[in-house]
């Protein structure tokens, strides 16, 4: 049987605090109305719907807090450094009902992975623990299906995963399956302070992690009379007489196993066929990663859309916006020495925005990257309202080549108003070379979480260009990323 080291100290952790999947969507709904505003009218609202309970008669702020912090923990968002917290794109697809809520949910759980931002689970787990399970619940040896108790034997205190040692697993839960009760209660009681391990195990899995994507009926839950000879395994938890038990249903007093529901398979078979299990994911030592902020921009904008656009080939409109994101972010860290694959990637994600007319590509030497004619809509109609900016992309292999005279150079052969540059990040070097210029920096990221908040948020799926000329406008010579993501948060994010 597969070797594992199991304890307190080294496993899996789920944050836990709402179980309910109705609790959450009532959160969910309270941030799309809320948007801005202070705590206490956010605390108001929830307490209001019953989706709100403090200690006290008044509730707590750092309860509410924690709650926000499960719900980045399952993908509904992220909180950025100021504290505001940014719906992920499967939120906003719940929030606007654009697409079925349990396949959203099931990309929610697809992109669970350790290490997590919204994880305390120690930093040498370093696996995909969602494309894991999914690939375990779609798994025939094993008969698509996983038991409360074995998923709680192996699972928390897998490290990292392989072709081999995943069929070692399948080997391992087969043999297990095997085991009479008795034969399984020697193997739990064998791990040091092994009642702790597993009524934590099963306080998490069972009662947090199960319920939580049953509800939001990615997980459906069936007893089983037979299994363990009717049997529950049953664990102290705390000091207090009370205890954590693998039984599967409220009502029924014996315990079973969870599958997928049935009309996830082909999906969750899509999302296992084009992303492995067994890649190592991104984490805060990839030598791509900038920073922590990258590092979440990462997993829940880029990630989720790439598995978005593999599950919803229907919704033509959102997968061309998804593909041009995705792709453009991904050509500005991995794009050729020359950078020629990532200019091409930028000209998709500029046409998303409303105003653009038109999108040329120039590129070749002496010239700009992208040729962009665009209405301004704040004035009438007639030539005057049309002008031109040059945007320029810098891969991370060539964005020590810019050239700040060269940019200068090129806005004058077209006439353009300013040029854009967009890179994955800028030196400071970088950005006192362009102070007092007309010429402005947007890291990629940045510019894909705006573009793709505006265009799944808008009736025409189209981005607003207006409010990023007017930032423009106001601070050529500048990086204008922090701004561009201040427009963000402020439209789309709330304060916590």
């Amino acid at each position: 049987m597969i070797q594992l080291e199991r304890s307190m100290e080294k496993k899996w952790i789920f944050q836990k605090n709402i179980s309910s999947s109705k609790l959450i969507e009532v959160y969910v709904k309270v941030i799309n109305e809320t948007k801005d505003v202070d705590k206490e009218i956010i605390k108001s609202k929830l307490k209001k719907d019953n989706a709100y309970k403090g200690r006290s008669s008044q509730g707590s702020l750092s309860t509410m807090g924690v709650r926000f912090s499960q719900m980045c923990f399952y993908m509904f968002g992220y909180k950025s450094g100021n504290s505001v917290f940014v719906p992920s794109q499967t939120t906003i697809n719940m929030i606007n009902k654009t697409s079925v809520v349990n396949k959203n949910m099931l990309v929610n759980l697809f992109a669970l992975q350790y290490p997590h931002p919204y994880s305390k689970t120690p930093d040498d787990f370093v696996i995909y623990a969602g494309r894991l399970m999914i690939k375990l619940l779609t798994e025939e040896r094993i008969n698509q299906k996983l038991y409360i108790d074995e998923m709680i034997w192996f699972l928390p205190f897998i490290k990292t995963i392989n072709e081999k040692s995943y069929n070692e697993l399948i080997e391992s839960i087969l043999e297990y399956r095997e085991l009479n009760y008795f034969e399984k209660m020697k193997l739990f009681s064998s791990v040091d302070n092994y009642v702790e391990v597993f009524a934590n195990c099963l306080h998490e899995i069972n009662y947090y992690f199960i319920t939580i994507f049953k509800g939001f009926d990615v997980l459906e839950t069936i007893s089983d009379a037979k299994h363990n000879d009717g049997k529950l395994f049953k664990f102290k938890h705390g000091k207090t007489e009370t205890y954590r038990t693998d039984r599967i249903c409220k009502n029924i007093n014996n315990s079973g196993y969870i599958k997928l529901n049935d009309s996830l398979i082909e999906a969750a078979e899509l999302l296992i066929n084009n992303f492995s299990p067994f890649d190592k994911p991104t984490t805060m030592a990839d030598k791509y990663v900038f920073s922590k902020e990258d590092w979440i921009s990462d997993l829940y904008e880029n990630e989720l859309i790439k598995y978005l656009n593999t599950i919803f080939p229907d919704y033509n409109k959102q997968r061309e916006i998804i593909n041009a994101i995705s792709t453009m972010t991904y050509m500005s860290k991995y794009s050729s020495v020359d950078g020629k694959d990532f200019e091409k990637a930028l000209k998709p994600v500029f046409e998303l925005f409303r105003e653009i007319l038109n999108v040329e590509i120039i590129s070749g030497a002496g010239d700009t990257d992208l040729l962009c004619s665009i209405e301004d809509i704040t004035i009438q109609s007639g030539l005057d309202n049309i002008y031109k900016i040059n945007v320029d992309g810098k891969s991370r292999k060539s964005s020590t080549n810019l050239n700040p005279i060269r940019l200068v150079r090129h806005l004058k052969i077209h006439s353009s108003k300013y040029c854009i540059v967009v890179a994955p990040r800028f030196s400071r070097g970088t950005i006192l070379d362009i102070s007092n210029l007309p010429v402005v920096l947007i890291t990629a990221d940045s510019l894909a979480r705006y573009c793709s908040k505006e265009c799944f948020s808008s009736d025409d799926s189209f981005a607003d260009y207006t409010s990023i000329n007017e930032i423009i406008i106001n601070n050529l010579g500048k990086d204008i990323t922090p701004l561009v993501d201040k427009l963000t948060m402020n439209r789309y994010g709330i304060n916590i």
